[in-house]
């Protein structure tokens, strides 16, 4: 466990109070919640941050100067007890020493152990359920354990704030966590709008762009598929994949068939970037996710902020995205042939029609998923 102390700018006047926010990344800490702690930072609270930063290189994280930052052991994918424990042992340190006023943890392990954290030493914990991902999609007999073990975690909490409607219903449906607890995110985690300004999309060329981990349930089969079909009638389209390759995901695509894929000319593999402003600035791009399961999706936020056009699952977490043939195409989860006929369809589209596409994703981005409308929320909690 390792501590590095950030810059205390504080007069006593403006102090109010230590926060600890705590995630199975640093990464996806920073990128995903990092406007919110920027904001609650100006607003006086001293932040904490704790979690890995010693997985992938592709998604290693910088660490600003005015955060206090906890580096975290933490196997994420693993469902050794022991190296759970050892986790939660240190979770139990660190608030006992920082002894925060308040508590904020993301994804699955983060929100167990820092429920029971907080159960242990009296402290307030807010948990965030971002989407139901694997634990939920499958029902063998580890899976249900693991539901069973966090729906009892999270009686614990005081808040659970949750991404959409569909997940709202679940946790109500089965009694997964006390009603009164749920706070319910409507437009997400929000999109910071001047950092995703809009961008011109106009062009004759058109490329599909897949924005997501390499995962069989991000649809990654499904979108090569069509991929394969579209290229057959329209040889100039071009398919590219932007993501991060996770192997230790049990749905994780092999190595080997992602390459096959590129080798074959079906698809560019763009890797992983952490600059998406380069990759929006790009004309002519549709972004499309044929996604299982999603939260609130963040790569087709950010799309819809900067005005791409939008092919994505009609499932919650990103049909939010979309009015249907207004500025993009839903379609069944799982069915490469509709992912295909709806790229077509798009690539018939009269230039005009293309370029309302994008128009109506930048203001469906101004409406419902500005960062500013989460800020109150998390102010709201603060003060209850």
């Amino acid at each position: 466990m390792r501590y590095k102390s950030g810059q205390n700018l504080y007069s006593m006047g403006n102090y109010k109070g230590r926060l600890l926010f705590c995630d199975n990344t640093l990464w996806g800490l920073l990128n995903f919640r990092g406007d919110v702690l920027g904001y609650l930072k100006g607003q006086g609270y001293d932040i904490y941050i704790c979690a890995p930063n010693d997985g992938d290189d592709q998604m290693k994280a910088q660490i600003p100067d005015c955060y206090h930052y906890i580096q975290v052991k933490m196997a994420r994918n693993s469902t050794n007890p022991l190296g759970d424990m050892a986790y939660f042992v240190q979770l139990i340190r660190i608030f006992k020493r920082i002894r925060p006023d308040y508590v904020f943890t993301y994804t699955i392990k983060p929100n167990i152990y820092g429920a029971f954290t907080g159960k242990l030493l009296r402290v307030k914990v807010c948990a965030m359920m971002a989407g139901m991902g694997y634990i939920f999609i499958n029902d063998g007999m580890m899976a249900r354990f693991v539901r069973k073990y966090y729906s009892l975690a999270l009686r614990n909490v005081q808040h659970l704030m949750v991404l959409n409607e569909g997940n709202v219903q679940y946790l109500r449906e089965h009694h997964f966590v006390d009603p009164s607890k749920i706070v319910w995110l409507k437009g997400g985690e929000g999109v910071n709008l001047k950092k995703f300004p809009y961008f011109d999309n106009s062009s004759q060329k058109t490329t599909f762009l897949f924005i997501g981990r390499i995962l069989k349930d991000k649809g990654y089969r499904e979108f090569v598929q069509a991929a394969t079909l579209i290229k057959n009638k329209y040889p100039d389209v071009s398919f590219e994949v932007l993501g991060a390759f996770d192997a230790a995901y049990p749905n994780s695509i092999p190595l080997d068939e992602l390459k096959k894929n590129v080798s074959d000319g079906i698809i560019k593999y763009d890797g992983f970037t952490s600059n998406m402003f380069n990759v929006f600035k790009k004309k002519g791009v549709v972004v499309v996710l044929p996604s299982y399961s999603e939260g609130m999706s963040r790569s087709l936020m950010e799309a819809c902020a900067v005005g791409k056009p939008i092919i994505t699952s009609d499932i919650y977490g990103c049909k939010e995205f979309v009015d249907h043939g207004v500025n993009g195409f839903l379609v069944p989860p799982q069915n490469s042939s509709a992912l295909a006929q709806a790229m077509e369809r798009y690539i018939q589209l009269p230039c005009e029609a293309k370029c309302s596409f994008s128009k109506t994703s930048r203001e469906k981005a101004e409406q419902v998923f500005d960062v500013r409308h989460v800020y109150g929320t998390y102010d709201e909690i603060l003060k209850g």
